[in-house]
């Protein structure tokens, strides 16, 4: 790559794993080899050490992070993804008692405070941080699915019968990132922004929402692939 950087180390969750849904095979999930980052690892050709896990937080995202530091293994530049499952709720708790005031499963304070310390994580070891945005999410075939997997009737209740609460949580979030990249200096790559900006991107996604299909995934790849090379290393 123009910017010389040799290896990139991926902290992530589902998305950035390659997982897929829906495919038939009786897996909740599988885990597909085309992911973005490995397609954009062969087209631009450095070392991928991906630590993404499916339906990770980012508490457990941080500690791969610090474990990989004192092992020294991260590389030049680190990625880190997440949000998708911080915004979302404990889905089991909530249908107990769908009318009780509920919690995402990690509160938007935490979220980007840890955040900031993996940033401060990566710059004090001389390793550059870069974060990506949260992809769209698809308000009702993520509904849809959460109802099906769980009581529809609690589901109903806690959302009021309509998907914008979980919309707005994704939204929140996200912007978020965006807000803490800009007040802190930090490089991202807006994967959310080149996603919508596609033709359909409902073409892109599962039909659960929210995780990228095979096309979804090949489509990321490219936009690695455009904006990977432009990250500046800042040690």
């Amino acid at each position: 790559m123009e910017n010389n950087v040799q290896k990139i180390s991926v902290y992530g969750d589902s998305i950035l794993k390659g997982a897929v849904t829906g495919t038939g095979s009786g897996h909740l999930f599988d885990i597909i080899e085309e992911n973005s980052l490995s397609l954009a690892s062969r087209a631009l050709g450095f070392e991928l050490n991906n630590q993404s896990v499916f339906g990770s937080i980012i508490t457990k995202t941080q500690r791969r992070l610090s474990k990989d530091i004192e092992k020294g293994v991260v590389g030049e530049l680190a990625i880190i993804e997440s949000g998708g499952n911080d915004c979302d709720y404990d889905w089991n708790v909530v249908c107990e008692n769908p009318g009780a005031l509920h919690q995402p499963r990690v509160v938007l304070g935490d979220f980007i405070r840890i955040i900031g310390e993996m940033v401060n994580a990566c710059r004090e070891n001389k390793i550059t941080p870069v974060l990506m945005t949260m992809p769209p999410l698809v308000p009702d075939w993520w509904y849809g699915h959460i109802c099906n997997s769980y009581n529809a009737d609690a589901v109903n209740a806690f959302t009021k019968n309509t998907p914008d609460v979980l919309y707005r949580n994704h939204e929140i979030y996200n912007m978020h990132i965006v807000k803490f990249c800009y007040e802190n200096n930090v490089q991202f790559v807006d994967m959310r922004l080149a996603m919508l900006e596609s033709e359909n991107y409902r073409n892109l996604m599962c039909r659960d929402g929210i995780h990228p299909n095979a096309d979804g995934y090949a489509y990321m790849a490219g936009i690695w692939e455009k904006e990977l090379p432009k990250i500046k290393k800042e040690f």
